[in-house]
């Protein structure tokens, strides 16, 4: 995990631990009751929800929607903005400040405004990551209603070639050019040779879109009227979805035939060179794992990481995998 990620992650255990105390000294009539809840109140709403949301979001988003932060410099201010900007209005409502005028009150405006701005540039980096992976949630009650000048006259069915329980390999094999149409509607990591070579050969249509909350039917009313050549594939081009994802890259390593993974190794790469490794993380991850744009350009310390199992035990089953065949599913 990243320097500011982690240290908003800190900072809001840090705050509900603080204003826990603060609770509790509130209700022992330890302190005023209309200061101490304010303190109370929001060293948990702006402290620890708010620097908790700042961390996860940082640190999730641009992975999953494979699209890097629009400022990363700008994330280092966030944190030192917000953080003061609490601290001021803390201290500030310590000293009476918040209703009553004198240079209490102008600390506690000044922090107000200081942590507004620290919220403000962290929608600023966070939305565009929204905005650009926001065609990963599909639904065919979205579609837009006939143009006006079109013929009212309903379009002639096309005959479903592609069925839900058709896999994603054998899809692209019978039609490469699909693969626009599945990466336009969410499926980003199929513009990577690692996704297509790992889950792709295992996943079918109706198991990707259950993942991804896809609307299944209309999906498979795109892919078959692309097949049908009634319309074409619309996306941006492979090469520019997978270099959104490699900017997001950890300094993580590739891994050639013969060489032994460590912690620092990506999985997308893992996975292209050693394709039974991919049992090893259905075991500790799940299926789903598969059709994580993550799995692409994440380090096998990192998920291990966020799935709560130490990184020895992942590459001890890898190892052994590699070596002596697929590893056993567990019940």
């Amino acid at each position: 995990m990243e320097k500011f990620p982690r240290l908003f992650l800190m900072a809001a255990i840090s705050y509900l631990l603080v204003g826990v105390v603060v609770g509790i000294a509130v209700s022992a009539g330890e302190l005023d009751v209309l200061t101490g809840r304010f303190i109370h109140v929001h060293l948990n709403l702006l402290g620890f929800m708010g620097m908790f949301i700042y961390g996860v979001a940082y640190h999730i988003l641009p992975r999953f929607n494979a699209t890097p932060i629009k400022k990363p410099g700008l994330v280092g201010v966030h944190f030192y903005a917000v953080n003061a900007g609490l601290w001021g209005m803390v201290g500030s409502a310590w000293a009476n400040g918040v209703y009553a005028p004198g240079p209490a009150h102008a600390v506690f405006i000044a922090s107000g405004i200081l942590e507004g701005t620290g919220i403000f540039i962290f929608a600023y980096n966070i939305l565009p990551v929204l905005y650009d992976g926001g065609s990963q949630f599909v639904h065919s009650a979205a579609k837009p209603a006939a143009k006006p000048q079109e013929k009212p006259a309903a379009p002639a069915v096309v005959s479903p070639n592609i069925k839900a329980e058709a896999r994603v390999a054998e899809i692209l094999e019978k039609w490469p050019a699909l693969v626009d149409v599945l990466v336009a509607n969410g499926f980003k990591t199929l513009a990577l040779p690692a996704a297509r070579a790992s889950f792709a050969k295992t996943t079918t249509i109706e198991q990707a879109c259950r993942i991804h909350r896809i609307d299944v039917d209309g999906l498979l009313a795109k892919l078959n009227a692309a097949a049908n050549g009634k319309t074409a594939p619309v996306a941006p081009p492979a090469q520019t979805i997978q270099k959104k994802a490699e900017e997001t890259t950890a300094k993580g390593k590739k891994i050639a035939r013969g060489e032994q993974p460590t912690g620092d190794t990506l999985v997308g790469s893992l996975l292209e060179t050693y394709p039974e490794a991919k049992t090893v993380f259905e075991k500790h991850y799940g299926e789903g794992c598969f059709s994580c744009p993550g799995q692409a350009f994440e380090t096998v310390a990192q998920t291990a990481g966020m799935h709560g199992i130490k990184t020895e035990t992942i590459l001890g089953d890898i190892l052994g995998a590699i070596n002596n065949g697929p590893v056993p599913q567990r019940n």
